[in-house]
Parts: C-alpha cells; structure tokens; sequence
C-alpha cells in the first residue's frame, strides 16, 4: 500500500511557529505481505527513492519496469520513486523466479537509481552489452556462507526504466553497501568466501579466506571485496579483495577523485580511483556501519566502538557526549550494549578531527549517516527508547516491553553540528513494534527524509516500510527535550500519580506545565527541568506535555502512557549504582552496612500506577515483584508518603531478601549458594520493569 496515516509515527505539526521541527508528510509504502527495507536516497531534484524486498503479491505498481512478483513465495526487489511531496512517481518490482534480495541502493544527482544485492534465479532480467552474460555465473554446491546463488547490479533510469542489469558474482558473495561518482560509475563491498573475479593490476587478488579448523570443525572465513563498474555496466574497471582475513565491507563512499572508501569491522580502506594500490588506511576505532565524506574530504564513520585489542575508542575534547553511559555490571541486574560512536576523521584517516558517543546505557544502533549543506551531521538507526539524548523530539518512548524479550528497540533521528559538539535535534520514531531508522536522505528543500521498517521480520508476518519527511529547526530557547522518571531518569511511559521531570530549556520562575492540555502544578522549576506529578486519570495510550512561559509555548512533546512504569531511587540519585535501600533496622544500605539474606529491606520507588489504601498502607492495582540476584523476593507491606530528599510521594515497599535455606528448598542444586557482595534489584509491576543496574549490598 501507499498512504498517509496518522499513527504514532505520524502527528500532524504540533505548533503552528516554525520554531519547532514537525512532519512535512510521512508514508507506507509496502503490500500486505513481507517487505524488507534496503535503503533511501534523494536526487537534486529532491525526489526520493526506496528500495526493498517485497513477498507481496499487491505491492503498488506504477509506471512499472516490471508489473507482478515474478516469484510469488519468494522475494522480489522494489524501486519507488517519490516526488518531494510524497507522491509516487513511479513503483516497480524487479526480480526473476527465484529469490531476488536487495540488499543496498544509491542514487545520483540526476535520478538514476542503482541497486545490488543477492539473487537466485537463474532469470535474473539482464540487458544486452552488459558485464556478464545473461545466465548466472556458477554457485558453489551448497549454501557456504548462508547463501547459495548469485549477486546482482541494476540501473532504472530516472523514468523508471531500466539502464542496465547484469549479474556480477557467485554464490560465496553478499553486497552491503553500495556507491556512484559524478561520471556515473557504481562501486559495491560486501563480503566475500572467495572465488570472485578479480581484474588484471588489482590491489588483492587473492581471497585472504582460508579455512580456519578448530581441530573439531572447519570455519569458512571470508574477506572484503571492492567492485567498481564503468558507467554502462558494460565491465569491471576494477575488482579486488581487501585481504582482510575475516574481513566485511559493510559501507562505502567515493571520494572527488574516484577513490573509494570501504570501511567495516576491521577498520577503513582507501584504495585509488583504478582499485590498485591502497592509499590510506586506518584500525578500527568503531566497528563500522556507515560512511559519509564531507565536500572538504574529511570523512566521517559511525558503528559500536571498540575497546581492547583491537582498538579503543576515545571521544575527542568538546564532544557532545564524553561518557559511554554504561550500566554497572552486577549478578542478574540487567545490563546494556552502551552507546554508538560517531568520528571525523582527515581524507588520509591518519588524524581524528572529532569523535563522540551517541546514545543510552539500554543500546543505540547506527544504520545510516547523512550531511546537510551547511555540514550537520544526521545519524538514524535504532536505539532502546530508555535513554537516548533527546533534543525537541516529536515522540519519545514508544518501544515495548514484550515478554522473555524484555524493551524492544524503536527507531531514532538525530542532528549534530559538523565538529560533534552540539546536539541540534534527536528523537524515537516508531511505535510499540521493532522499528529502525535505515535510511537518512537530504531533500534539496532543506527537509530531512527517514525510512524504515516496522514489524515482526520473521518470514510469516508482515513488515510495514516507513517514509517520513521532517522540517528541522534549531533548537528553541523555550524548549522540552525529555519526560523521565524522578527515579530511574529514563524516557520510559508515564504512569499515573508518577512523579516526574520534565527537561528542556528556557523555564521560567513562571514556568507552567501542562500534561493532556491540563495545567500540572510544578514541585520545583529551575531552568532546565520541572519536577511535578502526573495526573492521576492518565488512561489513554498517549498523551501531549508542553511548558508556557513568558506567555511563551515550548514544543509539545507526545509520550506514551503505561499502566505502570516503575523506577528505583539510587543513593545518589542518579538512577544507577547502589539503590536506596533501608536495611531490617532502618539504617541506609552499603557496601560497609549490608542486608543479611533473610532479612526485610525497603525499597524506594515511583511510576507504581493507581493506588488505593487499607489500614494505611498503598495497594497497588497491579501485581508487584521484586528480584534480587533474580530471586523472587516475598512482599512484607507497602506505604506510599514523602521522603527526606525525593520529590513527590513515594513508594515505599518492604520485602523478604531469600535465605539460604528457603533457596535450597526451592531448588537443591543451590545448596552451596551464595549471593555476591553487590549484586542487582529489580521491581516488575503489570510485567513493566525498573530500570537495570541498581544494586543491593548483601552480607558475607
């Protein structure tokens, strides 16, 4: 389908001031089957391109290369084209009877649209005078690196019709990434098993792709390859291996000189502009997913830093984001994958020029990287929506909590300054399915363009692919950034009667917060935040926060709304580390005064959800669970009141630490068993979870 809905990945402008960023239009653009999203790219015309995957029998056709799945139970490749508003230019599937897989896109200035990615049929739709014949090259027997077919290459022209297409490899070979210069000429990396085409004068000829034998089994190992193309698809001006043993080519950029860059887990390449000798290369710092170059030549990557023997990343003096944000690790408190790394590096990759993390302690992801004229640098993947940094964000928090999966991952946008100093925007997109930010386009009217895909990815059920198109601003004086629990200080859902801070810029000692257009009374205003406490008849999925001052309106901010949403008061505040814990005799818990198992403690919490009283102390609607060293612990009784240096009332619920004893009855083989000094504290309620990371000490 094709169309503009107003669902959670879509709000219609939330201000009418252009002071704020807003959707410009936003679009589905799949058919009712699986869908798969390959990438995103924008001409200078502002016209946009998506390229995918599609099972879909009725995926919208339109002016079409090609009118019908070829393959119906097998995937296809799809090109759309957009006009900058959102309309369809054109939209065709592309494929043959087996499986056709895209698995990259680029497109040039002019509108052409280049496409590479993996396929099995033996029909793939090939032109005359291209590279290959117009029968596959041959496939290893069987499937050596999941894959058993070959790789393809294919232009449409800016009318949608087909330029050129060509098979290009075997079996053993998987695109990732793929590129063009100003003359037109396609450059693709990927991995690779072995047994390519090399060219004549290559920088590698030889796969570094030995077997690796464990002495029990034999490990395929594969290599990087870089493959550039004339501008007919007509031969291979170049083709070679990078010699990585391991190796993957996972992004790819062409420099004004038609150098190209490939980079990945293994580190950065630039080979020349004939593929023959290396110019430059650089260890990883970060293990590679994406690749920008800015008109002066600098060259800017993004993906996991790296720690260790294979390299460590360091962020650079003034860069936005100095601290990795890493949980404490601790026995059964939950942990995170940490933040993403961004770098700016020199065109010889020989000096750093700016390095920053981005994202929370619960995970962030880059799949794409992308710059504006002016040189801000865009960043799109997915993330927990937990804690990223949010700067006037559309959305926040609208990934869910799924059972025996715990917070899955939503989608993020987000805009720093060239040196990677400065946030300028970041927000969630999605709703509360899997979704990730894929693909980040610049349109030649100063807008931004995302896609993605939302959805359960499993073969049998549908995955729905996203377009968006956003007016960005700087930031306004007047702002808000974040709703965050005044425990945990993440952006999870507000629940009712949770007690609150609202981040941002600009407030005013007049500072007047409204939640759901109400007006909220504050606690405290400084600022930068306001602490007050959610109404207590938030029922919806969803609500609107805003702040007035100065006869003044700050973005509304939309945020999901839970039953419960509960977050533990850490000693220092800071939602992490050593909890606020009360030991059986009322004394604050420590590494020095720890709980004896068997004991009562008390916990200290808020976002519990709605609450009624019996004989004084708090009933919660819904069950509560509390785990140390995930071991459930039985409840004593629960109040709910204020407490010396915490905002708001709150929760105060004493529980039973297990003993030994009552551990071994439940479960012999923990008869030895015994807790660690430090380890973590986690509350559940309504299957909503605290936050990972908070401990308890417990008594040798």
């Amino acid at each position: 389908m094709l169309r503009i809905l107003a669902t959670l990945l879509i709000i219609a402008p939330l201000c009418s001031s252009q002071t704020f960023p807003s959707f410009r239009w936003a679009l589905e653009v799949d058919g009712s089957g699986v869908d798969r999203f390959a990438g995103l790219g924008t001409d200078a015309q502002g016209n946009i391109y998506v390229v995918g995957s599609t099972r879909s029998a009725n995926f919208p056709v339109q002016s079409a290369a090609q009118n019908h799945l070829a393959s119906p139970g097998l995937n296809d490749v799809f090109v759309t084209k957009l006009d900058p508003w959102g309309n369809v230019v054109y939209s065709t599937y592309f494929g043959g009877s087996g499986d056709d897989i895209a698995t990259a896109m680029t497109v040039d200035p002019a509108g052409n649209v280049y496409v590479t990615g993996t396929t099995t049929s033996t029909n793939f739709p090939t032109t005359p005078g291209t590279y290959s014949p117009a029968v596959p090259p041959p496939s290893f027997p069987g499937p050596v690196f999941g894959f058993n077919g070959s790789s393809f290459l294919f232009r449409l022209n800016p009318d949608g019709a087909v330029g050129y297409s060509t098979y290009f490899s075997t079996g053993q070979t998987t695109p990732h990434a793929i590129a063009v210069d100003s003359l037109g000429s396609a450059y693709i990396t990927g991995t690779t098993g072995g047994g390519m085409v090399t060219t004549a004068g290559a920088y590698q000829t030889v796969c570094n792709c030995q077997p690796l034998s464990t002495g029990f089994l034999i490990i395929g190992q594969t290599d990087a390859f870089l493959t550039r193309f004339d501008a007919a698809g007509s031969q291979l001006i170049y083709s070679t291996y990078l010699g990585v043993s391991g190796g993957s080519g996972i992004a790819v950029a062409v420099a004004s000189d038609g150098s190209a860059y490939t980079a990945g887990p293994s580190g950065v390449y630039r080979l020349d502009a004939a593929g023959a000798s290396l110019i430059a290369s650089a260890g990883p710092l970060e293990s590679v997913q994406a690749i920008a170059l800015a008109p002066d030549g600098s060259v800017y990557l993004a993906g996991p830093p790296l720690t260790g023997t294979y390299g460590i990343f360091q962020p650079t003096a003034g860069a936005f984001q100095a601290n990795p944000r890493l949980l404490p690790s601790l026995p059964s408190g939950g942990g995170g994958s940490g933040p993403a790394a961004i770098v700016k590096t020199d065109a010889q990759l020989r000096n750093v020029l700016a390095a920053t993390y981005f994202g929370g302690a619960y995970g962030n992801d880059v799949r794409s990287i992308a710059l504006d004229p002016a040189g801000n640098v865009y960043a799109g993947g997915s993330t927990s929506p937990r804690d990223l940094p949010a700067r006037t964000p559309l959305v926040q928090g609208f990934g869910s909590f799924v059972q025996g999966f715990g917070l899955i991952s939503t989608g993020y946008l987000a805009e720093l300054t060239g040196d990677l100093s400065t946030l300028l925007f970041a927000g969630d997109f999605g709703d509360n399915e899997v979704f990730a930010v894929m693909g980040i386009g610049m349109s030649s009217n100063g807008s931004v363009v995302l896609g993605g895909a939302t959805g359960n990815s499993t073969q049998s059920q549908p995955v729905n692919i996203w377009v968006n198109s956003l007016a960005l601003a700087p930031p306004p004086a007047l702002r808000v950034d974040a709703v965050v629990n005044a425990a945990s200080g993440l952006t999870d859902p507000v629940s009712p009667g949770e007690t609150i801070r609202v981040r941002g810029a600009g407030f005013g000692s007049d500072a007047q917060l409204t939640i759901g257009g109400v007006p909220v009374p504050a606690i405290s205003i400084s600022p930068t935040e306001i602490v007050a406490v959610a109404p207590a008849n938030l029922a919806d999925t969803a609500t609107t926060v805003q702040v007035w001052s100065a006869s003044a309106a700050s973005n509304q901010l939309l945020v999901s709304v839970a039953a419960a949403s509960p977050g533990l008061f850490s000693a220092d505040s800071s939602g992490t580390g050593q909890g606020y814990i009360l030991n059986q005799d009322g004394t604050l818990n420590t590494p020095s005064n720890p709980a004896v198992p068997g004991d009562k403690i008390t916990i200290f919490a808020t976002g519990v959800g709605p609450l009624s009283f019996t004989g004084g102390y708090a009933v919660t609607q819904y069950p509560v669970s509390v785990f140390v060293n995930g071991f459930y612990c039985n409840g004593v009784a629960a109040v709910m009141g204020p407490v010396a240096g915490f905002p708001g009332d709150v929760y105060q619920l004493t529980v039973m630490i297990p003993s030994p004893a009552e551990l071994t009855a439940n479960n012999p083989d923990l008869k030895n068993f015994r807790f660690a000094a430090l380890v973590g504290l986690t509350l559940r309620i309504n299957g909503a979870p605290s936050q990972n990371g908070v401990a308890i000490s417990i008594a040798q």
